[in-house]
């Protein structure tokens, strides 16, 4: 099946294809933590409720329990000398996601439509605001690497699909909603590897905050870097031992160490509030993506 045509989530499809593994994850010690110690949101529109992640991820139960795994497994390799990411560069700023050593990636041609649902705002200021710095957010990526981005503002105004699970706007990738998470994270996103229905970036009243101590347009840089399939940089070994500790399975490190990546929380004294996309960020996304379209002459 086309990854387009997806219902179901990658660990839903992998519990059913080996249904020992969901017994194992059930069992998990780090599984029964990570649901103990794990924030909670619950979607407006269906009622479901997901488990935050790694800060700005949010992953349903099926998910959560193959991520147990992976960190089980991750540690596993790490205590017997193994190593759980594929280096794609000799030095090996940026890491992508790479189930089974594949890089994951947007297929070729393919321009990622969105929407910004107005009516999930609770003000107009803050839907301008928002489309406003996404719009920026996606220019400063598509300077980097050769991938498009599209406003379909035509569906702005369209009723919020999350209302009714499985469905978005033809010709749409992902839409961008507001949501009161209560704080719980600045925005959130997904990855390529989401089934169409799951694929939102959202928007939490802090963003707004006038205190908001990160630049608001970086946030969406690093939003959209997960979008494209980037995972967290602090997650490198070379990182401050007091960042967040996530899951290295399945990931391939792009180019070397970057503390100031976008893809970088700002913890143990590096990482910048700017969010800026870096020049080994560039070099990452280019491994991936290729050449901005704009550094180059297309011929038909």
């Amino acid at each position: 099946m086309h990854a387009s045509e997806r219902t179901t989530t990658l660990a839903a499809q992998a519990f059913h294809d080996t249904p020992e593994l969901r017994e194992q994850a059930r069992s998990s010690d780090t599984f029964a933590e990570l649901v103990d110690g794990a924030q909670r949101v619950t979607l407006d529109g269906d009622g479901r409720v997901l488990f935050l992640v790694e800060g700005d991820l949010l992953y349903d139960e099926d998910e959560l329990q193959l991520y147990a795994l992976q960190r089980e497994a991750a540690q596993r390799a790490r205590l017997a000398g193994v190593a759980t990411a594929v280096d794609l560069d000799p030095s090996a700023s940026l890491i992508a996601m790479a189930p089974g050593g594949r890089i994951v990636r947007w297929k070729p041609g393919l321009v990622l439509r969105y929407c910004v649902l107005r009516r999930s705002f609770p003000t107009q200021q803050q839907y301008e605001v928002v489309r406003t710095n996404l719009a920026a957010a996606t220019e400063a990526w598509q300077g980097v690497c050769g991938i498009e981005f599209e406003h379909a503002a035509a569906h702005d105004d369209a009723p919020d699909p999350s209302l009714e699970p499985g469905e978005i706007g033809p010709g749409l990738v992902f839409t961008v909603r507001y949501i009161d998470a209560e704080g719980l994270f600045i925005a959130a996103a997904f990855f390529p590897t989401y089934p169409p229905a799951r694929r939102r970036v959202f928007i939490d009243p802090s963003y707004f905050a006038p205190q908001l101590r990160f630049d608001r347009i970086g946030v969406l840089r690093h939003e959209l870097g997960h979008v494209l399939g980037f995972r967290h940089e602090h997650i490198r070994s070379g990182a401050p031992p007091v960042c967040p500790d996530e899951s290295t399975f399945d990931i391939a490190n792009l180019t070397a160490y970057d503390p100031q990546s976008v893809m970088h929380y700002f913890c143990g004294g590096v990482g910048s509030p700017d969010l800026a996309i870096t020049a080994l960020d560039r070099v990452g996304a280019q491994k991936v993506y290729g050449l901005p379209f704009s550094s180059l002459l297309l011929v038909q």
